[in-house]
């Protein structure tokens, strides 16, 4: 059974209802909603907690929110199931899955160490497009910090999965990519939960020095530092996260 005992953010009906009409209203402007985009939000839902564990999926209700056939709503929910994001059984439906404290554990234990091999497996220079876009985040992250008030999940979630991405574009070896892509997204719902109790500011200030070190080192293309860096904050992450668990 999942740590009961652990924090985690909660979902509430508003919340979710403010999160499809956010979406619907970003995806649809009257144009196609892919099966990839469809899957790009619910994985985003899922990450910051407005989907959390246990939460049942309708198939014929997102079809209605993203105006759309069942099929394309079908497509995106097998690959979040593929991802081990959602389940889907005969008889009970869809539903957002959990991992216990064990499994939590073991999924950041194998982030490390795949993290740690990115300079070790055919590692490649990132191109203007990827590098331009560093920057970008760099100076949204720099603007985020700036702001006064309270930190948004939302905008926060959505630079970290940015970065995330570049940084797998480092990655030579498609294996190794899609492995740590898939563990990122199985442990990132779990983080954002426990930003509820967390010092979001902080969190904030840690990305964004995450963000610089890994600027430099691409700037030499240093790839080895570029996994090492990241193996590094994710060690970091966790070590402040303890307490906030065993609360």
């Amino acid at each position: 059974m999942p740590d009961s005992t652990m924090r985690q953010g909660r979902g509430t009906k508003k919340t979710v209802e403010r999160g499809r009409k956010q979406a619907a209203a970003a995806l649809s402007n009257g144009r196609a909603v892919s099966p990839t985009q469809i899957y790009e939000q619910l994985r985003q839902r899922i990450a910051t907690r407005i989907y959390p564990p246990g939460t049942r999926l309708s198939e014929s209700e997102l079809a209605t929110e993203f105006r759309l056939s069942r099929t394309p709503v079908r497509q995106a929910l097998q690959r979040l199931a593929t991802d081990g994001l959602v389940s889907i059984k005969n008889g009970v439906g869809v539903t957002v899955t959990d991992l216990d404290r064990t499994e939590i554990d073991q999924a950041y234990y194998l982030r490390c160490q795949l993290a740690a091999m990115i300079g070790h497996t055919n590692p490649r220079p990132l191109s203007d497009a990827d590098l331009a876009e560093l920057k970008a985040v760099h100076l949204r992250v720099r603007a985020l910090l700036g702001k006064r008030g309270g930190m948004p999940l939302g905008e926060f979630s959505e630079l970290c999965e940015r970065f995330h991405n570049i940084v797998n574009n480092v990655i030579g070896s498609r294996m190794l990519r899609d492995f740590i892509e898939i563990l990122y997204h199985q442990t990132d719902r779990f983080w954002f939960g426990w930003m509820s109790e967390a010092d979001m500011r902080a969190e904030v200030t840690h990305f964004l020095h995450e963000v610089e070190e890994t600027q430099r080192a691409l700037e030499i293309n240093d790839f080895e530092a570029v996994g090492y860096i990241r193996r590094n904050h994710i060690t970091m992450m966790l070590a402040r996260m303890a307490a906030l668990r065993d609360a």
